[in-house]
């Protein structure tokens, strides 16, 4: 692998994670607070709106944890 696509890599990695714990702190003050600025949200948008960017934010945070927690190669043993 070259040193661009790695460092790309790892940019791209360190941003998922980063970006996914940001929507999932955004995304669980919004379906709590319901208001903003003196801006009241209704509680059905807030709601959908929290609640998508908890999934969007899991869904980043997960991609990321993959790339740096990679699964273990289930090899068969050889057992003779």
């Amino acid at each position: 692998m070259s040193y661009e696509r790695r460092a790309n890599t790892q940019y791209r990695t360190s941003m998922d994670i980063v970006m996914g714990i940001f929507y999932l702190f955004i995304g669980g003050l919004v379906f709590f607070m319901k208001s903003f600025a003196n801006v009241a949200i209704p509680a059905a948008i807030a709601y959908i709106l929290g609640g998508m960017m908890i999934v969007g934010g899991g869904a980043r945070l997960y991609r990321g944890l993959r790339v740096v927690f990679p699964k273990k190669d289930n090899q068969p043993t050889d057992n003779g």
